[in-house]
């Protein structure tokens, strides 16, 4: 039941050494194309926060707009519900802060040495080194600017990860051969009680996409976070109909797990 989350540099055969993983281990691979044909399927009014998803940097006003933040949710959920299903490799959209502190996850960040991956760019799209260099600065600068704005934090710091991986030099096969030895070892410690904990997270997930995308009114200060023996939902509300509101449709998705409100008004 293990789970392998990758975040790479540009050009650092990340992707690749993720799809090598499932194919051999006969995981499911999760990736942006993925997420987003799941997220489409719950309405076209999505589909505009679709366009260039984590590779660019939402502006402050988008940070704050209902769709947005509802879109974002979406997104998590969509993670987190095929991280508790265990046997999947996710492929970046900060799948390493959303797993953080989960026994069975193997969160990895790729990385190389920035002239080799200059040079594999270069070759990928059939464009000089000075292109493929714009590249991928461009393209770090936007998801480091998503990851900050939705996680506080760029991607880049090796504490963030369980695994960090210097690819120059290293042939995909290696490090994929290597991470498959690793997921084994988080096979053996997914007790009850460990993935009783990620379900549970999961459905915490799953409850907040639904309050966002749901509600006839915006809470902009909602969260909801499995706190190791209830799902909490909080927040601030003006009314005590929108409050009964929210309680009621996260119970619908709750079913019979325990919940938790912290419900304030705002004064």
């Amino acid at each position: 039941m293990a789970v392998l989350t990758i975040s790479r540099d540009v050009g650092s055969e990340g992707r690749r050494i993720g799809l090598l993983t499932a194919q051999t281990l006969g995981y499911g691979f999760l990736d942006r194309e993925r997420i987003l044909a799941r997220v489409r399927e719950a309405g076209r009014r999505w589909e505009k926060w679709s366009e260039g998803f984590d590779e660019r940097t939402p502006r402050l006003w988008e940070r704050y707009d209902r769709s947005y933040v509802s879109f974002i949710a979406m997104v998590q959920a969509e993670i987190m519900k095929e991280a508790a299903s265990g046997r999947v490799v996710v492929m970046g959209r900060g799948g390493n802060y959303l797993l953080r502190g989960v026994p069975t996850a193997l969160r990895v960040r790729v990385a190389a040495s920035l002239e080799e991956r200059i040079a594999r760019v270069s070759r990928r799209e059939d464009i000089d080194e000075d292109s493929a260099r714009r590249l991928i600065e461009s393209t770090e600068r936007e998801r480091e600017g998503f990851l900050l704005s939705v996680y506080g934090r760029n991607g880049k710091d090796p504490a963030d990860y369980d695994l960090y991986l210097d690819t120059t030099g290293v042939p995909a096969e290696q490090v994929s051969a290597r991470l498959c030895l690793l997921l084994s070892e988080k096979d053996a410690l997914a007790g009850e009680e460990e993935l009783r904990e990620l379900r549970m997270r999961s459905l915490a997930y799953e409850i907040k996409a639904h309050l966002f995308t749901g509600l006839p009114f915006f809470v902009p200060t909602l969260d909801v976070q499995f706190d190791g023996e209830a799902v909490c939902v909080s927040g601030v509300v003006r009314l005590p109909k929108e409050r009964a509101l929210v309680m009621e449709e996260a119970a619908k998705v709750a079913g019979d797990a325990p919940l938790r409100f912290s419900l304030q008004y705002r004064h």
